[in-house]
């Protein structure tokens, strides 16, 4: 998830050396849509933010990471994990996360979101951060995940709530859920679902009048802020980071 704004033209040719000396160093190009720890921006703080968030569900389960990118959250969540994989089409990203992160219990494999290599029910948790806006076929990633998820397990599912990008387009998004559309798509895949509120308020005024009108009908997620429990169990809400993207809890897959 990215925000354009206007930079000089020397900024940008500055920006374009660094980051193409950077890339003879290192053999990785970085991109506004990908975090990496070595260009730490805002949207890295938060995303880190994220993985910090989930690494309590992670303890001693076998986790897979859909979209990991450069593999930093892959490696922080692998810390408590009994094991971790992360996937994404990137070689470049994967190069990096291989020389980076490789470990015992860490593996990076070169694999599309829509279609999973693994077994029927191979992971305890699956995380999927601001990766589902970017696919084209979001139902097929959803059957794909919910098919390796354990019975038991549980995904987290992150992306950008429309409310607070009003106005403002993103030409690597096919495609940005309403909170109606990610509860109606979740529940083709997941017997329960909850969607969490995000802790801003939208900066618009036409986000305001969306998420106001929502609300009127019913549409409500979780605050978790104020109720940090899902499905009855407590939470640790200290990196809880939502700001402008729907946190997406589904479990029990529902199995054709």
């Amino acid at each position: 998830m990215s925000i354009a704004f206007k930079q000089s033209p020397l900024a940008l040719v500055r920006k374009l050396l660094t980051r193409s000396a950077y890339t003879l160093r290192t053999g990785y190009w970085h991109t506004p849509e990908r975090c990496c720890p070595d260009f730490p921006d805002e949207i890295f703080v938060n995303q880190l933010k994220v993985y910090r968030f989930a690494s309590q569900f992670c303890m001693k389960a076998r986790i897979l990471d859909v979209g990991c990118g450069t593999g930093y959250g892959t490696s922080y969540l692998a810390q408590s994990a009994e094991s971790a994989v992360g996937i994404d089409i990137s070689s470049q990203a994967l190069g990096y996360a291989r020389k980076r992160y490789g470990s015992s219990n860490v593996e990076f494999l070169r694999m599309g979101a829509e279609a999973l290599i693994f077994a029927d029910r191979s992971f305890d948790f699956i995380i999927s951060t601001e990766n589902f806006e970017h696919l084209r076929d979001h139902h097929a990633n959803l059957r794909e995940m919910s098919r390796v998820l354990t019975d038991a397990g549980v995904l987290l599912l992150a992306t950008p709530n429309p409310e607070m990008f009003v106005g403002i387009h993103n030409r690597y998004h096919t495609h940005e859920f309403a909170f109606e559309e990610l509860t109606q798509i979740m529940q083709e895949f997941f017997c329960e679902c909850l969607i969490a509120e995000n802790l801003l308020v939208p900066p618009t005024e036409e986000g305001r009048r969306l998420k106001e009108d929502r609300q009127k009908k019913g549409e409500v997620g979780v605050n978790l802020a104020l109720h940090p429990s899902l499905w009855g169990d407590t939470i640790d809400t200290t990196w809880l980071s939502n700001t402008h993207s729907f946190f997406v809890f589904a479990r029990h897959p529902r199995r054709e």
